[in-house]
């Protein structure tokens, strides 16, 4: 890779689609990623979804790049066989102890195990299952055994009641648990509850941006991020650019470089690809500015223009 190659990390819903329950992307956005392929860049997809509900997407877009699913517990490159996946494995016993926690389960409403290829389901749900695409898994079973799971999990879904105060919530329980297990929490769709979601301890997005780095040879100064929910935190703080999408919330907005002029209904990561090819090196300075400025405390998120 030469010097002007940038590294993408892009986060599915609520940022790259258009509609997470039937996983289209806006035609602004399948254009933009063809303009930064096509420039020289790599881009890479790095969501909590499992790869069974991102399959669709990376042949939309005819990626051929290593895809970051489950926030990363599973590391993998569908295009090359050569590239032998990284899956993290939870600890079974850390995990069901987490669960028995009161305050989760007076907050949640559903729960999922599930593993590449495998899933249990404690019970039913259009929306949920329209996300995650439980029943195109290889092994999908309704209800959950904790004694007949096919393999150890690489993950564990947890839906959450309405009004749970999220933030909150996860605050608590990485406080509480964070030395057994990731928390992330993210968006379903809009006007559904979101989901939290628990991996293996040291299972984040800033992992998958750091190997993305030594595999494609990408200095970690030509980086850049565009998500809209916690789980993109990590991925934010750990690349050169971090961009939030323009629906994310006011705290997400403020831990990041810059926001993008529209949402990801209407083409929102398309609104920054375009500025940053149309003026690459006057639009890369300015938003270094502004991240140094971030850094020192001394500037608040802005748009960039």
């Amino acid at each position: 890779m030469n010097k002007e190659t940038w590294l993408f990390g892009i986060d599915l819903d609520g940022t790259l689609l258009k509609d997470s329950a039937t996983g289209e992307v806006h035609q602004k956005d399948i254009d933009a990623i063809n303009k930064l392929r096509a420039a020289g860049h790599i881009v890479c997809i790095i969501t909590g979804r499992p790869w069974r509900s991102t399959e669709k997407v990376y042949k939309s877009l005819g990626l051929d790049t290593v895809v970051g699913n489950y926030n990363g517990a599973q590391i993998h490159n569908p295009t090359d066989y050569n590239f032998i996946p990284i899956i993290s494995y939870m600890n079974l016993n850390d995990a069901m102890y987490i669960l028995g926690d009161e305050k989760l389960q007076e907050a949640t409403s559903n729960l999922a195990i599930e593993g590449p290829g495998w899933v249990m389901l404690e019970k039913r749900d259009a929306a949920l299952e329209r996300v995650f695409g439980f029943t195109s898994a290889a092994k999908f079973k309704l209800g959950i055994n904790i004694h007949k799971l096919p393999l150890r999990p690489t993950g564990i879904i947890l839906d959450t009641k309405e009004g749970v105060n999220i933030p909150k919530l996860q605050d608590y329980l990485h406080r509480r648990y964070g030395d057994l297990v990731e928390f992330s929490s993210w968006s379903k769709g809009k006007g559904l509850t979101p989901v939290l979601d628990m991996t293996n301890v040291g299972v984040t997005k800033s992992k998958v941006i750091s190997l993305l780095c030594r595999y494609y040879s990408i200095p970690v100064t030509q980086t850049v991020s565009i998500g809209d929910g916690y789980n993109d935190l990590p991925m934010f703080e750990s690349t050169e650019i971090s961009v939030a999408m323009k629906n994310a919330s006011d705290d997400i907005k403020e831990l990041t470089t810059c926001v993008t002029d529209e949402d990801h209904t209407n083409g929102g990561v398309a609104s920054f690809v375009d500025k940053f090819l149309a003026n690459e090196d006057n639009f890369i300075e300015k938003l270094s500015e502004i991240r140094l400025q971030k850094f020192g405390k001394t500037e608040k998120t802005v748009k960039a223009h």
